[in-house]
């Protein structure tokens, strides 16, 4: 378990890592716009014969996940907010389902819809970084906020096997699924990297610095 006294900056790198990432993607649709203008959505919804998919279908899944989990931890730092920290109680597990999402919808297939999508997860992950920031004159109170949001218990739920019947049900805890979403959007913006250079007609240049790199293959590259 994390010790009290690193919590509030665990709480604030989850955070701000999560936040870059949308900035990113925001910034891969500013990119799509600079070089196609009104012909960017052709872009964006034009599927990539090497990845088999589309920036807006991997903008999506990553975006149903990102917002499950942080929208979890807005709901634990809103209901730690409302009372002294001498009242916290630990919560009935919040139950993330990652495997049942709306498929094939706007926010794959309209440009604006996604860029509003993640400007308003920023928003609330910029909620949670200023409930944190707002309780610093004292240092006690800010560890207990950030210890109770991120160390509040999670189930996240998956389907293991395309077999099963029902999901899996795997303990967890906010922290930890906010490092996960983080860690999965890597993953697809990888994916939409390749997409936007084989297909959607950028160049590696026109890429957000760092787009689709994992924070180890930078900090690997630097050494």
């Amino acid at each position: 378990m994390t010790s009290p006294s690193s919590c509030a900056n665990l709480l604030r790198s989850l955070c701000r890592s999560n936040t870059a990432l949308l900035h990113q993607k925001v910034g891969l649709l500013d990119a799509l716009t600079a070089r196609h203008g009104p012909a960017a959505t052709e872009m964006f919804t034009k599927p990539c014969s090497i990845v088999g998919a589309t920036i807006g279908q991997h903008f999506r899944h990553s975006m149903d996940h990102m917002e499950l989990a942080v929208l979890v931890a807005s709901a634990r730092c809103n209901e730690a907010m409302s009372v002294p920290s001498s009242d916290y109680k630990q919560a009935e597990p919040a139950e993330i389902h990652y495997d049942l999402r709306v498929r094939g919808g706007t926010l794959e297939k309209d440009m604006e819809e996604s860029r509003k999508r993640m400007v308003s997860v920023v928003d609330v992950l910029d909620e949670i970084s200023n409930a944190v920031a707002s309780s610093d004159t004292n240092a006690n109170v800010t560890e207990e906020l950030a210890s109770h949001i991120i160390h509040s218990p999670v189930h996240a739920q998956f389907y293991l096997t395309a077999d099963e019947g029902e999901e899996s049900k795997l303990p967890s805890t906010v922290g930890r699924e906010l490092g996960f979403v983080a860690h999965h959007a890597i993953h697809h913006m990888a994916m939409v990297k390749v997409i936007a250079l084989q297909s959607a007609g950028l160049d590696e240049e026109e890429l957000p610095d760092g787009f689709g790199r994992a924070p180890s293959t930078i900090k690997y590259d630097r050494s």
